[in-house]
């Protein structure tokens, strides 16, 4: 936190419930040097004034009871109602409680909005970059396996080969046996080893899926 703040954290009310003043309860909802001390709105069901009352903030119908039931540091008119403006300045004439007016609240939830939507796509655009590489990575991962596996398919047919070659050539044949085992043993390291590059794969794929959960809720 900046020291020209220092420990305070100011008190903010919000005149209208729209998308003005619910925008700038989002914004504020997150600062940790302000909280929202109510919001103001005639409609009930305005989408703010629902908002602030699932967060537990106070809701007033009418504007002034709710400057004078508690003054906070700053009220935010987001209404444009000139008439409702000049009433709050007289009611805020001799207090410390700054307005902020109309014009400059619909500046500040313009800039909000716009910086909202810039971070939302720097968001996505870093995510789905990582989601195409995911995706190059897993189709590199998948034809390595493949490649991999047809590998081990003629490793494991010349060591079947080489026991039957050793059996045949019985004393003679204990280095064919001994080289058929070897081959047996690689084939099975493969073996494994594939299973987990699967493993990896899944969790890729996985991953992926969750990404695009993301990208879904940054539209």
């Amino acid at each position: 936190m900046s020291d020209w703040f220092g420990s305070h954290v100011f008190s903010i009310g919000i005149i209208g419930g729209g998308r003005g003043g619910h925008g700038l309860l989002e914004f504020f909802g997150k600062s940790t040097v302000a909280r929202v001390a109510f919001m103001a709105d005639p409609d009930n069901e305005a989408i703010g004034v629902l908002a602030a009352r699932q967060a537990g903030i106070r809701t007033y119908a009418d504007a002034e009871e709710a400057i004078r039931s508690g003054l906070p540091d700053f009220i935010f008119d987001t209404t444009g109602d000139e008439g409702l403006d000049a009433k709050i300045r007289q009611v805020l004439r001799g207090t410390e409680t700054r307005l902020i007016t109309p014009a400059t609240s619909r500046m500040m939830v313009r800039v909000l909005e716009e910086n909202s939507t810039r971070v939302r796509e720097d968001v996505s655009q870093v995510v789905g970059t990582i989601k195409h590489e995911l995706a190059d990575s897993l189709e590199g991962s998948r034809n390595l396996v493949s490649r991999i596996s047809s590998i081990m398919s003629s490793m494991q047919m010349l060591a079947l080969n080489a026991s039957i070659e050793a059996a045949k050539a019985g004393v003679h044949g204990r280095g064919f046996a001994v080289v058929a085992d070897h081959m047996g043993k690689s084939v099975e390291t493969v073996r494994k080893l594939t299973q987990e590059i699967d493993g990896v794969n899944a969790n890729i794929i996985q991953v992926s899926e969750q990404i695009d959960m993301v990208l879904e809720k940054l539209k």
